[in-house]
C-alpha cells in the first residue's frame, strides 16, 4: 500500500497558499481575504520579535522600524485630517493593508530563516497554486457550462456584469479572475509571470508548470484588458534584459532576442491589426482611448486633490484616506504615487517609498553577490522585477493598497529574504538541505 507522508510544516504551507486563491469573505461589512483570518497569527509573531524572542536578519529589523513609523504617520494624517474636516476621529481602517502586507512579509522571513521549509518546497508549491490560481480566471472566461459557478463563485462586485458579458465575442468579455477585479487580475499575472520565467530562466527546474503559468498569466493580462499591467508585462522583460548584461554580462544574445523578438512581435501586431483581429484592435482601440481622455480621468482625479492640499500640515502629512472617502472621488487617484502623497502627504510619501527602495537595492545585491546559486537567484529575481514591474503597474493603479491579491508579492520577497540570509549565515547549508 502506497503511503504518502507530507511534513507539518509543508502541510500549512499548502493551506496559506490554498486560503491566499480563495474569494474574499465579509467580515461585518469589511470584505477581505479568507488569509486576512491569519492575521492575528502574525501580530503575535510580530510581538515576539520586538521583544527578542524571536531572531530576525537585520534587513528585517530597519523593515520593521519603517513599518511602525508608517503607521504612526497614517495615524497621524487620520487624526488631523478627521477632526478638522468632518469634527470627529475615525479610525484609519486603510492601516490594516498596510499591517497585513508588512505581518506577512516579516512572518515568511522567520518562518524561512528558520529553515522549517526547503526553498525548492516552496517554489514547487508557489508555481501550483499559481496556475490554479491563474486557472480560475480562465474558467470564468472561456465559454464551457461551469463558467457562470466560477464567476458566482469569484464575481466582480455583484457579477452582474460580468454574467450580462456572456454572449459577447470572448475579446468583449473582461476577465475579472480570482482577482475579481479586472485591472487588478492584470497586475497579479504580470507578477506570475515574472515568477515563472525567473523559474524557468535561472533555477531550471519544474519548466513544465513554469511554462504554462508563463502561457496563462500573458493570457490573463490581455483577457482582463489591463493595460496597466500590459505596461508592467513590458517593463519586466526589459528588466530581465538588463539583468542578462548586468550580472551575468551577456550583452550579445540578450539583445538579439530582444531585437528579434521585438521586431517579430510587432510584426505580428501589425498584421492583425490590419486584418481586423478582434482582440488586437480592441486592445489598441483602448490605448487610444486612454491616450485620448488624459489617462482616463486620472489627471482629473489627481488636480481635484492637489488644489484640496491648502497648509503646510497636509502637505507634510496628507489629507488622510479617510477624509478622500468622504470627496468627490472617494476612492482617490488611481496613480498609486500621486495618491500615497495626497493621502500620506510627503512624509508618507518618503517613508512608503523609502521601504521599496531599500527592498530593491537588496535584492539587487543579493542577485549580484549570489548569481552562481540557482536557487537565491531565482527567487532575487523574481522579487526584485516583480516589485519593480508592480510599481510600473501602480501608476495605473493600486500595489500598497491592492485587497484581494496583495500579499503574493511580500510572500515572494519574505521567502527570498529568508533564503538569502539563512544561505549567508550558514554557509549555504540551507542550500545543501535543498
Amino acid at each position: 500500500m502506497l503511503k504518502i507522508t507530507i511534513k507539518p510544516n509543508n502541510l500549512v504551507l499548502m493551506l496559506i497558499l490554498f486560503l491566499s486563491i480563495l474569494p474574499s469573505v465579509y467580515v461585518l461589512t469589511f470584505g477581505m481575504p479568507v488569509l486576512y483570518l491569519l492575521l492575528p497569527i502574525g501580530v503575535l509573531i510580530f510581538f515576539f520579535v520586538l521583544l527578542g524572542e524571536i531572531g530576525v536578519p537585520k534587513i528585517t529589523k530597519s523593515i520593521i522600524l519603517l513599518f511602525i513609523l508608517i503607521l504612526i504617520e497614517i495615524f497621524i494624517s487620520t487624526l488631523y485630517g478627521t477632526i478638522t474636516t468632518i469634527d470627529k476621529f475615525e479610525f484609519p481602517t486603510d492601516s490594516f493593508q498596510y499591517i497585513a502586507r508588512y505581518l506577512a512579509l516579516i512572518s515568511f522571513i522567520i518562518w524561512f530563516y528558520k529553515g522549517n521549509i526547503k526553498a525548492d518546497t516552496f517554489i514547487k508549491y508557489f508555481l501550483v497554486f499559481l496556475n490554479i490560481a491563474m486557472l480560475i480566471g480562465i474558467l470564468q472566461w472561456i465559454p464551457w457550462p461551469g463558467r457562470e459557478f466560477f464567476i458566482q463563485l469569484y464575481p466582480f462586485r455583484d457579477g452582474s456584469l460580468q454574467l450580462n458579458q456572456l454572449n459577447r465575442d470572448l475579446s468583449g468579455i473582461r476577465m475579472h479572475g480570482f482577482s475579481q477585479h479586472g485591472t487588478a487580475n492584470g497586475g497579479i499575472a504580470t507578477f506570475f509571470f515574472v515568477f515563472a520565467y525567473s523559474v524557468f530562466k535561472y533555477y531550471k527546474k519544474y519548466k513544465g508548470l513554469s511554462v504554462i503559468l508563463m502561457v496563462l498569466a500573458i493570457v490573463t493580462i490581455f483577457a482582463s484588458q489591463a493595460r496597466a499591467g500590459m505596461l508592467a508585462l513590458v517593463f519586466s522583460i526589459l528588466l530581465f534584459y538588463i539583468i542578462n548584461i548586468y550580472i551575468f554580462k551577456k550583452s550579445l544574445k540578450p539583445t538579439l532576442y530582444m531585437f528579434f523578438g521585438t521586431t517579430f512581435l510587432f510584426g505580428v501586431v501589425t498584421y492583425l491589426y490590419k486584418n481586423g483581429n478582434n482582440f488586437i484592435v480592441s486592445m489598441i482601440s483602448k490605448w487610444n482611448q486612454l491616450f485620448e481622455t488624459e489617462g482616463g480621468g486620472r489627471t482629473e482625479q489627481a488636480l481635484y486633490f492637489f488644489s484640496e492640499i491648502e497648509t503646510p500640515f497636509q502637505f507634510l502629512f496628507g489629507l488622510s484616506k479617510r477624509v478622500i472617502n468622504n470627496s468627490v472621488y472617494s476612492y482617490g487617484v488611481e496613480i498609486e504615487p500621486v495618491n500615497i502623497f495626497i493621502q500620506y502627504g510627503a512624509v508618507g510619501f518618503l517613508l512608503q517609498y523609502s521601504v521599496i527602495v531599500i527592498l530593491l537595492i537588496y535584492f539587487l545585491k543579493g542577485m549580484k553577490y549570489l548569481y552562481y546559486n540557482k536557487t537565491i537567484m531565482t527567487l532575487m529575481a523574481a522579487s526584485f522585477v516583480g516589485l519593480f514591474s508592480y510599481q510600473v503597474f501602480s501608476i495605473g493603479y493600486y500595489f500598497f493598497r491592492e485587497l484581494r491579491v496583495g500579499l503574493f508579492p511580500w510572500i515572494l520577497m519574505g521567502v527570498a529574504i529568508a533564503v538569502y540570509e539563512r544561505y549567508k549565515n550558514n554557509g549555504g547549508n540551507y542550500e545543501q538541505e535543498n
